[in-house]
């Protein structure tokens, strides 16, 4: 009867050391069918409402969500830039977050936030003088290398020494988006918080929506502990009910890309297994040496005769 209350959205501030014994949220739990203009192309996928937490002490959480709503995400431009902070080489990615949502997980008799998914979703398109300019990001095996080369600059420069800070991919598989279109979903490994054995971890989501561009969703679960179920279970519940209800409506303009690199590549598919990238990388230190010079006569025949 006052379930709706027991875990309403506001917080007491409380004794810190109180541990719940069940979290839940968020608070309007329905899904609902979202939508992405991306070209001709529509994607969806269903997640709630999101919802702030209130409290007159200052303990309360509000939602920064960015949404692109009806735009088109690929024409529009102007979303917020995203730009590489590792230590590795320029990568030649342009990144752009044009969605970023929160849901609140609290405890129950206005026991406050206790967990947190957050969403966002990143369009990265090739830019002048990548290895992928010329290429098309539609072709299976050019999307996985593309994806292998946007991580490592990502993640795989970040280390201790000769300890990474990440693995990845982790638990690869392929996600059917469409009769055509396939995407891939794989985990990130924080490692560096606590080792291999208790890691944090971020899920994600990429595919290719044009030659140039492609799609990356992440979601961060970094903020929970892998351990403990109470916690762990009803997030990960929510983060792999909104990947089960994405799907692509391809367009025309789209598809037609699409057959044309499957005239010449019969199999589409994304690898069903794909191995952890070698990481951690190490930027190439510039050779402070200078190069011998070559003085050898490139023509023998333009020398001067030695006259005593």
């Amino acid at each position: 009867m006052f379930d709706w209350l027991k875990f309403f959205p506001f917080s007491v501030e409380r004794d810190s050391k109180h541990k719940p014994t069940e979290i839940r949220g968020p608070y309007f739990s329905k899904p609902r069918l979202n939508k992405w203009l991306l070209g001709d192309t529509s994607f969806y996928f269903n997640a709630p409402w999101s919802n702030p937490v209130f409290s007159f002490d200052g303990s309360g959480s509000a939602v920064d969500a960015i949404r692109p709503g009806s735009a088109n995400i690929l024409a529009k431009g102007g979303w917020g830039r995203v730009y590489n902070n590792s230590d590795g080489p320029r990568d030649y990615w342009n990144q752009e977050v044009f969605y970023e949502n929160t849901w609140y997980f609290t405890a129950p008799w206005f026991g406050g936030m206790k967990e947190w998914l957050t969403t966002r979703a990143i369009l990265v398109s090739t830019e002048n003088g990548s290895k992928f300019e010329r290429s098309n990001l539609f072709h299976p095996r050019t999307f996985e290398m593309a994806c292998s080369d946007y991580f490592d600059h990502a993640y795989g420069y970040r280390r201790s020494g000769k300890q990474p800070h990440f693995r990845g991919p982790v638990n690869w598989s392929v996600l059917p988006l469409s009769e055509s279109i396939q995407g891939a979903l794989f985990d990130l490994h924080f490692i560096a918080n606590g080792g291999r054995d208790n890691p944090s971890l971020t899920r994600v989501v990429s595919y290719p929506i044009t030659a140039q561009n492609f799609i990356v969703i992440y979601f961060d679960l970094r903020g929970v502990d892998l351990q403990n179920e109470i916690r762990a279970k009803p997030l990960f519940a929510l983060c792999d009910s909104i990947i089960d209800s994405m799907h692509l409506k391809v367009g025309k303009s789209t598809q037609a890309q699409w057959d044309q690199v499957k005239a010449t590549c019969p199999d589409m598919s994304l690898t069903e297994s794909f191995g952890e990238l070698p990481w951690p990388l190490i930027k190439e230190k510039p050779n402070k040496k200078p190069k011998e010079r070559d003085i050898t006569p490139s023509d023998e025949a333009k020398r001067m005769p030695f006259k005593p």
